[in-house]
């Protein structure tokens, strides 16, 4: 019963996959792909197109910043979802508002996030408007647009969700009356936190770092509209997408293919981490699972 299923699946994800990867090592210029057009010439065996996109500087800059970006995100949102989610997990009385509104970016589309996000650091928006007119501190508005900062800024608001979510499970998970012989000797209540629960929940941490790391990998919308697009702050996902849009002139379907696919590669590499984190270090030292 299962056999046409799996059929499906792989008519819809396989085989495009292997025809993108084919591609990524032809010499030809045709805007087909292999084993999904009919007739052209997908020139020869060649290494080309990958040597190009690991060694081009311009592409090195743009795979760089896509990293840079994707470390920032996840490190900032992995230090907010353990403030959030402990502070959710020790006042059970407000964790439902909390809960409410850090689950509506995982709700909303991606472009309202962004769009409000922009509204929020536009020169004419309340963040500028509070910090020029209200306190007083700047002589004129920060353009925030077209920078890295607001790109970290957009993609913190599309993944706070995840981050959040998770870490509050994490502390859930936690066996209160570890934290409770914490306390009955002595310790504070920052003390018990830095030295029993924190160390607890750290490799589900760190699986929580690398998922929010996989996620801003591929994430373009903030880029798109924060960054400034094809003329700001590029990342790979945005890089793909504009070469896409410009064939014949910025580059060939081969080219294309090769990015596709090293960012393909990145993204399960890292996906990868995260099961060996979840299935190995993180077994045994709290019951249950990381959604």
């Amino acid at each position: 019963m299962a056999l046409p299923y799996i059929a499906l699946l792989t008519v819809l994800l396989l085989v495009p996959f292997v025809a993108i990867l084919t591609k990524s090592f032809s010499s030809g210029d045709s805007f087909g792909l292999p084993l999904l057009s009919k007739g052209g010439n997908d020139g020869v065996f060649t290494l080309a197109n990958y040597m190009f996109v690991l060694f081009d500087p311009a592409s090195q800059k743009i795979f760089l910043t896509t990293v840079f970006i994707s470390v920032a995100v996840a490190t900032l949102l992995s230090a907010i979802g353990v403030c959030v989610g402990y502070y959710m997990m020790k006042r059970p009385g407000i964790s439902g508002l909390v809960s409410a509104i850090v689950t509506y970016p995982s709700l909303a589309p991606a472009i309202t996030i962004i769009l409000a996000v922009l509204w929020m650091i536009s020169p004419a928006g309340p963040v500028n408007y509070l910090l020029f007119r209200g306190l007083g501190v700047i002589d004129f508005p920060i353009q925030f647009t077209g920078t890295m900062t607001a790109v970290i800024i957009g993609d913190i608001a599309l993944f706070s969700t995840l981050a959040v979510r998770m870490s509050a499970s994490l502390f859930e998970m936690v066996d209160p009356a570890l934290e409770d012989a914490s306390v009955s000797l002595g310790a504070s209540e920052r003390e018990t936190f830095f030295h029993v629960s924190l160390p607890l929940v750290l490799p589900g941490l760190t699986a929580i770092w690398v998922m929010v790391f996989i996620r801003t990998m591929v994430a373009y919308v903030a880029a798109l509209l924060l960054g400034g697009g094809s003329m700001g702050v590029v990342v790979l996902p945005l890089e793909i997408f504009n070469r896409i849009q410009s064939l014949g002139v910025s580059g060939t379907m081969a080219q294309v293919c090769a990015y596709s696919v090293v960012l393909a590669m990145a993204t399960l590499a890292g996906r990868l981490i995260y099961v060996f984190l979840v299935r190995r270090v993180f077994k045994g030292k709290l019951t249950g699972a990381v959604i």
